[in-house]
């Protein structure tokens, strides 16, 4: 089915819960609506004030802070809460599930969820496990945008148990979303998102309490560069936290590996190494410019909102502040 089309014979999912309607679940169920995949949706959580935005905001239907009562009859189930809490709402939804139903998740890391999460789930039910690589620092149901996920890639962790009939709905779900979807090996993903994402984020909170630190008032002469890097270090401490319990071994490897490069540059500094410095920067700097020639470019969305539904105008430029 083409990207906005309807089958004839309905959405590809009638009822739809999204379990924590936040930025990511928000999203998802903004695009699904837009791309007429879904029928009616379902938003559970446990906050009754962010539960009422979403429902005004067009985001749900109808809500309830009952996990098993929400997923009743709902042919998609999306987990859209911390990864630390998933294994409870697993538990709390295992037994409602209806015969057939496909459960996903949006999950940061993936070989925690599928421990967790797949032997609880029950054998009429299917567990596809995903990560869309996107997002802002803000969260919440204010925070959903139906556009968040277009350019950007969705990896899905398939494992033998896998319905291969589940796993191609969750993929069409997402190219509907206008992401990319990749599969990949649970255990891979961890030690790239690691390196790339959950690291980053360490790395970004521990800069701001360290210049913090020294001096309380530092943060009022913070120019640009330091607002970009740090931007990151905005985003809800409590389901970072979670991610970086959850993928230990891959967030313990790469802060020895970037304590390795701070002490190689300590050193240089001490010993007044210009040549070793320039040597150091000048390798990060061919690295990082690779970088931008691979990344997709986004036009900067312009935001509306217009009886409560929040849409979105492009105009040429660079893309709006993503998380990565």
């Amino acid at each position: 089915m083409r990207r906005g089309s309807k089958a004839a014979s309905g959405p590809l999912f009638p009822r739809m819960t999204i379990i924590g309607v936040g930025l990511i679940g928000g999203s998802l169920a903004m695009a699904l609506r837009r791309a007429q995949l879904v029928g009616e949706i379902v938003g559970v959580g446990r906050g009754a004030a962010n539960l009422a935005l979403a429902r005004r905001r067009g985001i749900v239907d109808r809500v309830t802070r009952d996990p098993g009562k929400g997923v009743r009859d709902a042919n998609l189930v999306v987990l859209a809460t911390p990864v630390g809490a998933l294994a409870e709402v697993g538990e709390a939804i295992a037994p409602e599930l209806m015969p057939g139903a496909i459960v996903t998740d949006v999950g940061s890391t993936k070989a925690s969820v599928l421990r967790d999460l797949e032997p609880l789930i029950p054998a009429h039910a299917h567990l596809v496990a995903g990560h869309p690589i996107a997002g802002t620092e803000d969260s919440g149901a204010a925070a959903a945008a139906a556009d968040l996920f277009e350019g950007s890639r969705c990896i899905l962790t398939p494992t033998p148990r896998t319905s291969a009939g589940a796993l191609a709905k969750v993929r069409r779900l997402w190219r509907a979303t206008g992401a990319r979807v990749i599969e990949m090996d649970a255990g891979e993903h961890d030690r790239i998102l690691g390196a790339v994402s959950h690291l980053p984020h360490v790395v970004a909170y521990a800069l701001v309490n360290a210049v913090t630190a020294t001096r309380k008032d530092a943060l009022d002469y913070a120019g640009g560069g330091f607002r970009d890097f740090t931007r990151i270090a905005a985003s809800h401490p409590d389901m970072w936290r979670d991610i970086v319990l959850a993928n230990r071994e891959s967030v313990l490897a790469g802060i020895d590996a970037v304590l390795i490069e701070l002490e190689s540059i300590r050193e240089a500094v001490d010993k007044q190494d210009g040549r070793r410095l320039a040597a150091a920067f000048t390798l990060a700097r061919e690295r990082r410019r690779a970088l931008d020639k691979r990344t997709i470019k986004r036009p900067t969305i312009k935001r509306q909102t217009i009886k409560g539904q929040t849409t979105a105008k492009s105009r040429p430029g660079a893309g709006r502040k993503r998380k990565r």
